[in-house]
């Protein structure tokens, strides 16, 4: 049930990710582009099975490029991916790459002047995660301290990004935070407890393996008046996170 509440009045910025979107082209050096329809089975979160990914995460993409630029038997090949470069401008991409969840955040000037202050905010009061679950798609929503403006997107569970970034969180119980700005070359790079991770998802999974909407961007502008307080997990800085993700491809 959506709740009437909401921590601040304050605006809220929309993003969107519906790989069906036809405004998004493709790309035709992308090998899944060239070899057709991708599809792998759903994960496992918390004992239940996800709706197929048809959107290759970026694990599958690090993965293919490892395949065609080394031949079968070689072994496993390592890879290095910073978590800055999956940044989108004005938005919060979520991620489990290498097994570590992750929410990759790049401000701009319009959401927040700088990062002056939001390291040591962060550290004492720690951020928001509202982990919505409706028919369908998932709600996430990200509320950093002194910063007035929610990060909200709306996601569909056919995404490999998003299922491998609810894997991770579920059985970690962590979430790492990357935040960075346009205006700056300075990194926050933090790893925070989820302590309710798991109650919350094991809340709205069932709703989230449910057909998704036919426009999702409606769909999320439905709901996004009002912040759901059951949906609300707490992150709490324990520590700094390594810049850099490694991990191995089996070829």
């Amino acid at each position: 049930m959506k709740m009437p509440w909401r921590k601040d009045p304050g605006p809220i910025t929309i993003a969107v990710f519906d790989p069906s979107d036809p405004s998004d082209p493709s790309d035709p050096s992308d090998p899944f582009e060239r070899r057709g329809a991708f599809r792998r089975a759903g994960l496992v979160v918390g004992g239940t099975r996800l709706p197929p990914i048809t959107t290759p995460s970026l694990t599958d993409r690090m993965a293919e490029q490892a395949r065609a630029a080394y031949p079968a038997g070689t072994g496993p090949v390592g890879n290095v991916v910073p978590h800055k470069t999956i940044a989108v401008e004005g938005q919060v991409v979520y991620t489990g790459l290498g097994g570590r969840a992750a929410a990759v955040v790049l401000l701009t000037p319009a959401l927040r002047k700088n990062l002056d202050g939001l390291g040591e905010a962060l550290a004492n009061h720690g951020a928001e995660l509202y982990l919505d679950a409706h028919d369908g798609f998932l709600r996430a929503s990200l509320l950093l301290p002194e910063t007035g403006v929610d990060l909200d997107t709306g996601i569909l569970l056919s995404g490999g990004d998003v299922q491998e970034f609810l894997q991770a969180a579920y059985r970690t119980e962590v979430v790492e935070l990357h935040v960075q700005h346009t205006a700056s070359t300075r990194l926050l790079p933090l790893v925070c407890s989820a302590a309710r991770i798991r109650e919350v998802l094991d809340a709205g999974l069932a709703r989230l393996v449910r057909p998704a909407p036919a426009d999702l961007a409606t769909a999320l502008t439905t709901v996004n008046g009002s912040l759901n307080r059951e949906a609300l997990v707490r992150l709490r800085v324990t520590g700094q996170a390594a810049l850099t993700v490694t991990f191995d491809v089996e070829v």
